[in-house]
């Protein structure tokens, strides 16, 4: 019976990304656990988050069983498993949220037995689906394969039952509220953002100087280019070609000098990307008067490096340090409530479709959609345009409906439409 488990994210010499579930006391892996990740997830090419993911599933599984004193392998084993009072149990245990105790300076603690719920809080919904989505998966594949290729029927029946059980359990996926749905930022809080990112302003929630100029370049070029954080972070100084006034984005899977374990991607397709002179001066200064600060020899020539003093300076930033960025700008006031890095990557394809209906002789919807897909990276005729050109639709059509109106309305006599 497993009680403490740890979750191990290592880079191999290959630079492939990968993770382990070990036992804390033995510092051994998990036979059960991580065979299933190499043979379901690793070996279907899919991501390193998403064997993240998974092991974390798994591993609320475990605690459950560990807190009934239970060892689920050996129930398989016996053809027993778990009743219906128990996927209950179950779903409720996935509800809650855990307060992870580290063992040393270990940061990667997923559990212990002994420790508590975070008194009542629980995961949001999609947390949860995705947990009980996982451990369905995880406990099909472990009574099929510990009950062995000669189960009768009954056997199989059983197993689907329990697994199909778990899925029933799952919260219902709620639709987004469109009404709610605003991922654009309006201008009220660009003009904060602007602000707020400036160099010396008094609500710049960032005390050291070059961490400020940092963070506005950060923001610069994800407003300017309307790239994904992934993209940002992994945006290298050979990328950027300064005669030209132009930056590369390139697709980097399991780069071997990355030193970031979770290493950032891109999602979308390499392509190179014009810039303003004033972006590329800002990235100039950036590179020749503050990054050489912090950067030592043979580190790689990431542009965005930590700036903190310790083992990690001057290596690339980390995705969790860049959220952290995100997250104390947008709690600087509660006009930022809407606040993403990929808030602006929306309002970049806002501004777009402005820029497009102003133009006296605009090109062709078809045409405009291959221009907006380069840009963003996309595959023409994927659909992704017509996503994040959503808002920007949004807002036209209720002025031509506001238009619309005031043509229709039939005022009594001596009333004016104001």
């Amino acid at each position: 019976m497993q009680t403490n488990v740890l979750l191990k994210s290592f880079v191999m010499s290959s630079g492939e990304r990968y993770c382990l579930l070990v036992d804390s006391i033995s510092g051994l892996p998990l036979y059960y656990p991580n065979l299933f990740i190499t043979t379901q997830i690793r070996n279907k090419s899919l991501s390193f988050s998403m064997m993240e993911s998974v092991l974390g599933g798994i591993s609320v599984l475990l605690r459950f069983m560990a807190e009934r004193n239970e060892d689920i392998e050996a129930r398989f084993r016996l053809n027993k498993y778990l009743e219906i009072h128990e996927l209950d149990a179950l779903r409720d245990f996935c509800q809650f949220k855990f307060r992870h105790r580290t063992i040393g300076t270990d940061s990667n603690v997923i559990f212990m037995r002994e420790e508590l719920q975070e008194g009542e809080k629980r995961v949001n919904t999609q947390t949860e689906y995705a947990r009980l989505s996982v451990i369905s998966n995880y406990v099909r594949w472990l009574a099929e394969l510990l009950s062995g290729e000669g189960r009768g029927k009954s056997v199989t029946l059983r197993i689907g039952r329990m697994a199909g059980g778990i899925k029933a359990r799952r919260p219902e996926k709620k639709k987004r509220n469109e009404g709610l749905d605003e991922k654009g930022l309006d201008e009220k809080q660009m003009n904060l953002l602007f602000e707020v990112f400036r160099p010396g302003s008094e609500f710049n929630p960032f005390v050291d100087t070059s961490i400020q100029i940092r963070n506005r370049l950060m923001f610069l070029i994800l407003y300017y280019l309307g790239i994904r954080g992934g993209e940002l972070l992994n945006i290298r100084i050979k990328d950027i070609d300064f005669s030209k006034n132009q930056l590369v984005v390139v697709r980097r899977a399991d780069e071997k000098d990355d030193p970031r374990t979770n290493q950032p991607r891109a999602k979308t397709l390499d392509r190179r990307l014009p810039m303003k002179d004033t972006l590329v001066k800002e990235i100039h200064n950036y590179i020749l008067n503050v990054r050489k600060k912090f950067v030592r020899p043979g580190q790689p020539d990431y542009l965005f490096v930590t700036h903190k003093e310790g083992p990690t300076k001057g290596l690339p930033v980390s995705i969790s340090a860049y959220k952290k960025v995100i997250k104390v700008v947008r709690d600087v006031s509660p006009v930022l409530y809407g606040f993403t890095g990929h808030a602006l990557r929306h309002k970049w394809n806002e501004l777009f479709s402005e820029q497009m209906d102003a133009m006296d002789n605009p090109p062709s919807e078809e045409k405009q959609e291959e221009m907006r897909s380069y840009q963003m990276g996309w595959k023409s005729g994927s659909g992704s345009a017509g996503v994040y050109n959503k808002r920007f639709i949004k807002k036209k059509g209720q002025e031509a409906s506001l238009k619309l109106q005031k043509g229709m309305v039939r005022l009594p006599k001596g009333m004016k439409d104001e």
